[in-house]
């Protein structure tokens, strides 16, 4: 930050300049310029990597430091849970519990918006002993349209079903 130079009448003559780019010897500062004869910092580094994996810093000698951290993130997959940093990168977790306990539906996971739940047209049991040819339809177990055949040939016995038994 000065122009040195040699006079026969005055010898060493140190001349300061200001606004010359110089390097004040720190790693954290950028674009330092020359301030009446002295090499002043410039703004601070930016040290950011953009990876939420690392922790940011800046040391004086290294420059920027990116140090590996474990916290918690997003690896952009609906399909894991609990994602976690390690190495630089994220993890998934574990997969979500896609289960809906309906058996008109199929469950699964699809990694842009997570657990889905088709319906699905198989048989089931309405809960009603009096039906039969249940089948899912919408996503819930509809009656079948044939009604359960209680007649037992007796002409004994007045024939009926119960919604809870059966015929009866």
């Amino acid at each position: 930050c000065t122009n040195d130079s040699c006079s026969a009448e005055l010898g060493c003559v140190n001349d300061t300049i200001s606004n010359k780019p110089c390097d004040d010897n720190n790693a954290c500062t950028i674009q330092d310029v020359c301030v009446e004869g002295q090499c002043a910092a410039g703004p601070a580094a930016v040290c950011n990597d953009n990876n939420p994996c690392t922790d940011d810093t800046c040391d004086e000698t290294e420059g920027c430091v990116f140090t590996d951290n474990t916290t918690p993130c997003d690896d952009g997959n609906a399909c894991t849970t609990a994602d976690t940093c390690a190495e630089s990168a994220c993890l998934g977790g574990a997969a979500p519990v896609c289960n809906d306990d309906n058996g008109c539906t199929d469950d699964s996971c699809d990694p842009d918006v997570g657990c889905v739940f088709t319906p699905n047209v198989l048989a089931c049991d309405d809960g009603n002993a009096c039906t039969t040819g249940d089948v899912c339809e919408a996503g819930a177990c509809t009656s079948g349209v044939t009604p359960l055949a209680c007649d037992d040939a007796n002409g004994c016995t007045t024939d009926g079903c119960s919604p809870e038994e059966g015929c009866v």
